[in-house]
């Protein structure tokens, strides 16, 4: 999941110690629903299971819900397995047991009498990284009015937690990227499939159903997220729009490219001349497409962590470390700014929406547009 240099997470166990803490409340239109499932597909093996069993995936849907209909909730941040691992990953840089699952997310309850069919917008998160770990952005997009679905890929993520508490644990699928991103990008189609199917779409958002329109959905990752972001668009032309935060590009889409919009989003420092792989997708990315630098960032600033150091009231305290890893800009600005852009990136794929924002006008003075066709 995150990483900490020692010095980072000594200093920052001393404030964890609190016995719980609300995350803020997302500040779109619209307030939101969470719920996870459980989706096996039948017909694909595992490749990285030591034997012969299904894909099994665990998604977390966030869908809109006006305020007026709210019914509030706090639903925990993470389940108790999940946080107790993620607590023992962080045991030796003296992180407190209990952390993790101290937090807890501002939502409210399913209404299905009055729901509706909202864009359907997809995430991936980076290698080694739980879903649950960008649980917060995701929400702060949903808000706008997408719904969201955030995907786990197993033995990818660090952890993946299944329903009747059973686990599976990461190994290194970085031995071969390529592989691994179009396994991800499996992932994606097959979540498409099934919402595709009224039957399984009543489950995942009661009261919606037969109105999900997945023939037209965007998708943004974090790091080997955004990778699987692109090479999902090229297998799968249901997805109308992707977004990369900050990851190398791997597979066949740096050298095939593609025709549909592309937005990147990068930390301080990296751009297309930096990095030969955004160089040589950018070359063949032929539609519209951008590429943003935000001030003051590293690569984990685009994940759910430095917003936490923010609501823990410890911006600024983690030293050197701390700042290498999650960047210098405060994480409740950060995740404002982010979310922002993804937001009108998906306006723009979705809703047909023009955005100031996309055209390089700084409303956000730390986001900079580098490149743009």
């Amino acid at each position: 999941m995150f990483f900490f240099g020692s010095k980072a997470g000594l200093v920052l166990a001393g404030v964890l110690q609190a016995a719980a803490i609300t995350l803020p409340a997302p500040t779109g239109p619209y307030n939101t629903t969470l719920a996870t499932f459980k989706l096996t597909d039948k017909n694909r093996f595992d490749p990285y299971a030591p034997t012969k069993t299904p894909r099994t995936l665990m998604i977390s849907v966030f869908n809109p819900i006006p305020a007026s209909q709210c019914s509030a909730l706090l639903t925990p941040y993470m389940d108790p397995i999940t946080a107790e691992y993620e607590d023992a990953v962080y045991a030796p840089l003296g992180i407190p047991a209990g952390t993790f699952g101290s937090l807890d997310l501002q939502t409210c309850k399913p209404n299905p009498r009055n729901a509706q069919a909202y864009p359907i917008v997809i995430f991936s998160p980076g290698s080694g990284n739980s879903r649950l770990g960008y649980s917060v952005m995701a929400q702060q997009v949903s808000s706008a009015g997408y719904t969201v679905i955030t995907i786990d890929h197993p033995y990818d993520a660090d952890i993946v937690t299944f329903p009747d508490n059973s686990t599976i644990i990461g190994i290194d699928v970085e031995e071969d990227t390529d592989f691994a991103v179009n396994v991800r990008a499996q992932d994606v189609s097959f979540v498409l499939n099934q919402l595709s199917q009224p039957s399984v779409s009543q489950k995942l958002l009661p009261g919606v159903g037969c109105d999900l329109d997945v023939s037209k959905v965007a998708m943004f990752g974090h790091s080997l997220g955004g990778a699987t972001s692109a090479q999902a668009m090229l297998k799968d032309k249901r997805i109308v729009g992707g977004m990369n935060l900050d990851g190398t590009f791997f597979s066949t889409v740096v050298s095939k490219g593609l025709k549909r919009p592309f937005m990147i989003l990068s930390h301080e420092g990296k751009n297309i001349t930096t990095d030969a792989s955004w160089t040589a997708t950018w070359n063949v990315l032929t539609g519209w497409k951008r590429q943003f630098e935000l001030s003051g960032s590293q690569h984990g600033t685009y994940t759910d962590f430095p917003l936490l150091v923010t609501s823990l009231g410890f911006d600024g305290m983690l030293g050197d470390a701390g700042a290498e890893l999650l960047g210098t800009i405060s994480g409740a600005r950060a995740m404002d700014v982010i979310t922002a852009y993804v937001q009108a990136f998906m306006g723009f794929i979705l809703k047909g929406k023009k955005s100031a924002l996309l055209d390089g006008k700084k409303l956000y003075p730390e986001m900079s547009l580098d490149a743009s066709s």
